[in-house]
This record gives C-alpha cells, structure tokens and sequence, in this order.
C-alpha cells in the first residue's frame, strides 16, 4: 500500500457502488433498465419496486449522510458524443460556490492526461433534475458532487479507451481526492467519500 492509499484509507471511507443497472446491461443496454427505465433520471423519486438500485442507493446516501458528512459524491458513466474524460458539476452562485465546485475538477485536470476541464459544465439544467448528481446536491446538501464522463468515442487523438487507461484514470482520480483534500484542508470536513460507478 502505497502513501497517498494509506492516507486515503485512514481520513475517508469510501462507499463503491459497482454498477447500478446490472439487469439493463445483461442484455446490452447502458441505459435503461428491464423496465425501460433510464436509471439516472430517477433519482428524485425512485420507485422500490421499479428502481430497486436506485432507491436503496439513495437510501445509503440519505444514512450516511445523517451519520457523518458526504464529502464528495462522484457517479461514473460512459458518455455517447464528446471525446476524452470531463466532469459535470453543479453550483452555487452565492458565497463563491460556483467557483469552489470547479476546483476539485481543476486539480484532476492537472493529474490525468485524458481529463478535459475545458469540456466541464457545472450548473443545474431543468432536464437534469432526476439525475443523482443534481438529486443528491439539492436534497443531501453536498458541495463536491460530480458526474465523472468517460467517452465510448476515445480520445481527442483517436485512441479508444482501454482498460488500463480506465484503471489510470481511477488511480488519477483518487491521487487528486489526496491532493484537493490537503490543499482545501481548512475548508472541509473530512467526512464521507462517496463513490459510485
């Protein structure tokens, strides 16, 4: 176990959600569930029956947040259109919060080279609202919480996103969480880390 790992482990816990559409993707979709559900646009208010992923996810969030602070929350996903990997955040215009949310995504920015910032959007458009990022920012009050895009396109020079990459990408994004959690140190509590994929 290396120092930043070590580091990681002892000031957060972290809570991996590998896959919340494992019915949908059996049978070769990314989207929608059995049910026809697009699982990220039910985060409002999911359904036991029809979302079961998705409620008690949620539910997950809603105790560990009531036990000790959610310090970031980031959900992965593929993204259909746009090359290399960039980020989807929300803000807050009061309080310099829109800039505090660019911040973790600038510090990634500078660890991995197939990060993008210039392609992050941060904001809260009306058609995104049943989504877990902007569900979980309104209604659990955290900050830090993003969707980390990793284009099905590749990258900007034609290169197709390979496992090893994807793990690079991993291994770049929790050194960032090292890095942007000692320099904002006096900022945040440490708390939670939430993580799904």
């Amino acid at each position: 176990m290396n120092e930043i790992s070590k580091r990681l482990r002892e000031n957060f816990i972290f809570k991996i959600i590998p896959m919340l559409n494992p019915d949908g993707v059996i049978i070769g979709n990314y989207r929608c569930s059995l049910v026809g559900a697009d699982l990220n646009r039910r985060w409002k208010n999911p359904n036991k029956v029809c979302h079961p992923t998705i409620y008690y996810a949620k539910q997950l969030f809603i105790k560990s947040q009531k036990e000790k602070p959610i310090s970031l929350f980031c959900d992965f996903h593929g993204h259909s259109r746009h090359k290399d990997c960039f980020m989807y955040g929300c803000s807050n215009h009061k309080n310099n919060k829109k800039i505090i949310s660019k911040l973790f995504p600038l510090v990634l920015s500078k660890k991995c080279k197939y990060f993008r910032f210039e392609n992050c959007k941060f904001g809260q458009h009306p058609k995104m609202e049943r989504t877990a990022r902007i569900s979980l920012w309104r209604e659990l009050k955290i900050n830090e919480v993003y969707t980390l895009e990793c284009s099905f396109c590749g990258t900007q020079n034609g290169n197709l996103f390979s496992i090893e990459m994807l793990k690079q990408i991993g291994i770049d994004f929790c050194n960032s969480i090292a890095e942007y959690f000692e320099i904002f140190e006096e900022y945040f509590k440490i708390g939670k880390l939430m993580i799904t994929l």
